[in-house]
């Protein structure tokens, strides 16, 4: 499934384009096609590299799609333990315990319900969930900073002393390539920039981002953009001890996995995973792209 959502990277992109796909149409098709959540933001930064708006909506669709894997594990447990128990009843109503006319069928152990569900149950999805809460009260940001000002693990504040705002060669890159801005949120941003001399609001910190991508600044411009873009964002002191935490834990489990598998358990597997794998994935990725362009209205998303 992972090597099938490599392709689906590069792939993904140019059937959105093909098929002349908006950024919200083809965000809501990779959060919900594509299984892992980073090539998911891979796919979606591909299809548009000068703004968020697709990022944004594919992540959305993504964490979606996982907060309801715990009820999809309940219904399989609920669905394995009945399929179980209608087994075993068969096989003990059709084994008797003596040969005889007095003989007696076998009783079937009974399926543990809950047990299934608690050994089966996802627990990084509660992981997930109790971050995102503990996210949502801003016990990350500092005092007086709003949750809605966190980008990326870093908040926006432009309260700047006078040797952080732009330079007057800044200013004058900008305003020489400022006629050919056409987008009007990334003009609008760039104006406020230029008279300011820092980014205004988080807004225009991403209309900026994408506009340093859109191809159309020089080289000072772009320069001068993402210069102004770095002193307004600021990473909260206990984000990199986090990552760090976090980078750890991938360490050691990815070694863990790594200790356990060996040359002839690869070979034993043969090609049957690759290819049960990249059949799901595609199953999975049409249905979903079938899914959005008949649904997307009802959805409140724009197709085209």
């Amino acid at each position: 499934i992972l090597l099938w959502g490599v392709g689906c990277m590069f792939l993904f992109p140019v059937i959105g384009k093909s098929l002349g796909m908006s950024y919200e149409a083809f965000g809501a098709w990779a959060g919900t096609g594509i299984l892992n959540s980073a090539q998911v933001a891979g796919a979606a930064l591909a299809y548009q590299a000068d703004g968020i708006e697709t990022l944004k909506v594919a992540e959305i669709f993504n964490i979606t799609r996982i907060l309801f894997l715990p009820l999809i594990v309940v219904w399989l447990a609920v669905w394995y333990v009945q399929r179980e128990s209608a087994t075993n009843g068969l096989v003990a109503s059709a084994t008797p315990r003596s040969v005889g006319a007095m003989a007696a069928p076998v009783t079937a152990p009974p399926v543990n319900v809950s047990r299934v569900i608690v050994d089966k149950f996802p627990l990084f999805v509660l992981g997930f969930i109790l971050m995102f809460l503990v996210n949502l009260t801003g016990v990350f940001l500092p005092k007086g900073v709003n949750a809605d000002d966190l980008w990326k693990g870093k908040y926006f504040d432009n309260q700047l002393k006078a040797d952080k705002l732009l330079k007057d060669k800044d200013i004058a890159a900008l305003t020489a390539v400022a006629a050919k801005v056409k987008r009007p949120d990334h003009k609008a941003a760039l104006d406020r920039l230029t008279q300011n001399k820092k980014v205004m609001s988080l807004a225009d910190y991403h209309a900026l981002e994408g506009l340093s991508k859109s191809g159309v600044l020089s080289k000072d411009a772009a320069a001068a953009i993402k210069s102004a873009g770095g002193a307004v964002l600021h990473t909260p002191k206990i984000i990199p001890w986090f990552r760090d935490w976090i980078f750890w834990l991938f360490a050691f489990g990815l070694t863990g996995l790594g200790m356990q598998i060996t040359v002839a358990s690869l070979k034993q597997a043969g090609g049957q995973p690759l290819v049960i794998g990249g059949v799901i994935g595609t199953i999975k990725a049409v249905g979903s792209l079938i899914f959005i362009l008949i649904f997307a209205g009802l959805l409140g998303l724009q197709t085209l």
